[in-house]
Formats: structure tokens, C-alpha cells, sequence
């Protein structure tokens, strides 16, 4: 209770006050510390050190939990993950083999990380993004975005990009026409490397089979894109003793193969388009 200054106070009471305020600091000096310090703040233009999780939980909706801008060459955020003391099996996740000694420098994840990684799996690794599949089965979920008018995402190195995965990669464009329609390009302007190398099969939507009928010598095919610039091969599919293809002529939506003279029987021939 606070004093009232204007209330005299004998020589007497003010001892007792005094005496009884000496003895409750050093009854909690005495005190067992069973209860930690409390928390310090982050101090700005300071660098920080804690031997715990600092976390920031935002429970507002469409608010914004941690914003950071910069300006000049520095990066707006740096996160790292040194390596750290050796875990031992199963003991941050079941399947942790044990041994690992850090985690991704940044590990995120959208709506819910039930399914993604555990944290050791993502060792030697820089970013880590992962999302779910979306219940719109129009779009698709995203562990990592990038997006830019120029390039969306820029890989370096020993493999610049690399996808694993049933589809290890999908390369959908647009109908912009500063990209002319281009979907994938493979480039090397020197002209002494290779600019795409497939290892395995290649399957390729504008290549196929079609069937010369018995007395005929020529085959109309459509296709879609298909025109006099574009480059078409042919070649029979089935042995016939002096019969071969002797051109094939683009057009707007279709080309035509001409063999050297009729067929006496239906005969396969193959074909593949360019450009």
C-alpha cells in the first residue's frame, strides 16, 4: 500500500517498515531458484544469442507474422544452419538414421507438414519448400515459387536443375508472345556441346504410324502446327522389295508421303516432325 504524504508517521513506524522490507529481500535471496530468469527481448543493431527457440506466433487473420525489408547488396534475411552435435538413430524422427549433423538453412511449408521431410533428411540443403496436394484438382500445390518477367528459377553448378519424381520434370509455357510458344530450350551458343542429351527413351507427340492401303502410293496426313517450313521424316515400317519413300511435302495442317510406286498390300510407314 502506498504511503499518504500528508499522514504523519512516528520514528517507530517508519523502523518496523524498514526492518520488514530488509527481511523479505533477504528471505528471497534465500530462496531456491526454481524459476528461470525471465526471457531477454531482441535488441536491434545487436547480435543476439539464445541457447532456446525464439518463435513468433501470429494469431491474427490475413495479418502479416514477420516482415523484414533492406536495402543495398546486404540480403534482406541470412539464415544458416552450422552443424551441430551427431543425432542418434530415431531420436528426432523414427527414421532418422543418425549421424546427421544439421538441417536446411531454411525449412518452410504450406497449410501442413504432415507428409514433408523430416528436418535431418534436408542436410546440405539450402531451401526446403513443401506443400500438399491442393483440393482443386485444376491446380497443383508448390514447395518452392519463383517468379520474375526474366527467369522464374535460376539453378548453378555441377547440375544447374535437377527433378526426381514420377515426372522429374514439367515444363508448361504460356501463349506470351515474347516466348514465341517455346515450352523447354536447350542452348549452347558455341555450337560445341550438347545442348540436350536424353538418356532412355523419348516420346514425342508429333511423331507416329500410319498405314499406305494395298494399290496405293501416296498417304495424307494431318496434324495440327504442321507446316511448309516444317520438317517431316518418313521411312516404311515393313520390308517391301523395291518400295521406299520418295518425299514428303508439308503444308498447312497436313503433310503428304509420296512413295516410288504403289504398294500391293497395307504397308506401315513411320513418321516424324520437326519445327
Amino acid at each position: 500500500m502506498a504511503l499518504d504524504p500528508t499522514t504523519p508517521r512516528s520514528r517507530r513506524a517508519l523502523l518496523a517498515a524498514a526492518a520488514g522490507g530488509a527481511a523479505a529481500v533477504a528471505a528471497n535471496a534465500a530462496a531456491p531458484l526454481t524459476v528461470s530468469a525471465a526471457p531477454l527481448p531482441i535488441t536491434t543493431e545487436t547480435a543476439n544469442t539464445s541457447g532456446a527457440e525464439t518463435s513468433l506466433a501470429d494469431s491474427g487473420d490475413r495479418t502479416i507474422a514477420f516482415k523484414t525489408t533492406n536495402v543495398g547488396v546486404a540480403p534482406t534475411m541470412l539464415a544458416g544452419n552450422a552443424a551441430g552435435v551427431a543425432t542418434t538413430a530415431g531420436e528426432t524422427d523414427p527414421t532418422d538414421p543418425g549421424g546427421i549433423t544439421s538441417a536446411a538453412g531454411v525449412y518452410s511449408y504450406s497449410v501442413d507438414k504432415t507428409d514433408a521431410v523430416p528436418y535431418w533428411a534436408t542436410t546440405y540443403t539450402g531451401v526446403y519448400g513443401w506443400s500438399p496436394t491442393i483440393p482443386d484438382p485444376t491446380s497443383f500445390g508448390a514447395g518452392v515459387w519463383g517468379d520474375s518477367q526474366d527467369v522464374g528459377v535460376f539453378g548453378t553448378g555441377g547440375v544447374g536443375v535437377r527433378g526426381d519424381g514420377f515426372f522429374g520434370m514439367v515444363a508448361v509455357g504460356t501463349n506470351d508472345p515474347l516466348a514465341a510458344g517455346l515450352r523447354t530450350w536447350g542452348y549452347d551458343g558455341s555450337g560445341n556441346w550438347t545442348a540436350l542429351d536424353v538418356r532412355g527413351k523419348a516420346k514425342f507427340s508429333r511423331s507416329g504410324r500410319s498405314t499406305i492401303g494395298a494399290g496405293k502410293s501416296s498417304l495424307r496426313v494431318n496434324l495440327t502446327g504442321v507446316s511448309f517450313s516444317s520438317l517431316v521424316f518418313a521411312v516404311l515400317r515393313a520390308n517391301r522389295s523395291g518400295r521406299y519413300v520418295r518425299a514428303v511435302v508439308p503444308t498447312t495442317g497436313y503433310f503428304t508421303i509420296y512413295l516410288n510406286g504403289t504398294v500391293t498390300s497395307s504397308t506401315y510407314v513411320v513418321w516424324f516432325v520437326l519445327n
